[in-house]
């Protein structure tokens, strides 16, 4: 269960709906909550039309750490006015995603609840990478919040309901599990676990002595091992079902199979690659970050060859992964 959440802050406005899920959050599982702003030396250069750089004079810095300190009381006051949960502030300084990473881990933070702007394009390489290398820098569950078409009529409070959790049988995907299951529990959401069965060149040759489709023996093998993991999370006292889809690109079959179904939340896993490793290597965690319309649970565990929802029967799991892979 969670204990400790922290939501990043900028002042812009943006946070509100990930400040509302935390909130809600703790109120659930009685957790403290953690507002924090991090001013970093990017802050005092000028970010208007013109290109001129603002000299950062000790009075500068001055006047912008108080009128942050001022912000982000302010949030904190009107936050302590809609609940009744613990609520605790800080303002720290240096490099943002460094900041953010050090007092979570100093403070022993076990969630971190944070917005997307909704960007796309250009906009997004910028203002996206705060959260991009925050979970690549962390191994704390981060939940980032995605905010409706309209944000004059914010839905982003409203409980998650529905979690899509994609496994491909691997031990990394399986990590996501135990981070899910307190969620689903406070959120008395129920969850499915899908997996998206991608055909390959030999399964399109056209073969007359093939007695089956070439999905028949992957959807078995996919089902063997998906229904493990279900009884692991029926176990816990989270609802648990199954699927098996059939698509080529699984970023895109994920968000697209969460759309139709109605999932308010995708969790996934990630190995948390960055620079020129990412680019070569692809993340279907990253797809799916970019492209649903959902909000996101994003976990990059330490070990990536671990499961830790359950080591019973993890050579079977093996075998059953096998099956279908």
């Amino acid at each position: 269960m969670y204990r400790k959440i922290m939501v990043p802050t900028d002042g812009s406005g943006f946070d509100r709906e990930a400040i509302l899920v935390a909130l809600r959050i703790a109120e659930r599982c009685s957790a403290s909550v953690t507002l924090i702003r991090v001013l970093s030396a990017r802050a005092y250069f000028g970010t208007g039309a013109t290109p001129e750089v603002v000299m950062a004079t000790p009075e500068t810095m001055r006047l912008e750490r108080d009128a942050a300190e001022s912000e982000l009381h302010a949030l904190a006051e009107e936050c302590r006015g809609l609940t009744a949960v613990e609520l605790t502030e800080s303002l720290e300084q240096g490099p943002v995603v460094d900041a953010l990473a050090g007092y979570a881990k100093r403070n022993d933070i076990d969630l971190i609840v944070i917005s997307s702007h909704g960007r796309r394009g250009i906009a997004r390489l910028s203002l996206g990478s705060v959260t991009d290398s925050l979970i690549r820098g962390t191994t704390i569950p981060v939940l980032v919040v995605k905010p409706k078409a309209s944000y004059l009529t914010p839905e982003a409070s409203k409980e998650f309901h529905h979690i899509v959790v994609p496994l491909d049988g691997s031990a990394l995907a399986e990590q996501v599990l135990a981070r899910v299951a307190p969620l689903a529990e406070v959120e008395e959401a129920d969850v499915t676990l899908p997996h998206v069965v991608t055909p390959s060149e030999d399964d399109y040759a056209n073969d007359p002595t093939r007695k089956l489709p070439w999905w028949e023996k992957k959807f078995a093998g996919a089902r063997a091992y998906l229904t493990r993991r279900a009884i692991e999370l029926n176990a816990l006292g989270v609802p648990a079902m199954i699927d098996v889809v059939i698509g080529e690109k699984i970023g895109d079959t994920i968000t697209d199979y969460a759309r139709r179904c109605g999932a308010d939340l995708i969790a996934v896993a990630t190995h948390g690659r960055g620079g020129l490793a990412r680019v070569i290597h692809g993340s279907v965690a990253d797809a799916i970050t970019k492209s649903a319309m959902s909000s996101i649970l994003v976990f990059h565990p330490d070990n990536a060859g671990q499961r830790t929802l359950s080591s019973e029967g993890a050579g079977k799991a093996r075998e059953e992964a096998a099956a279908f892979a």
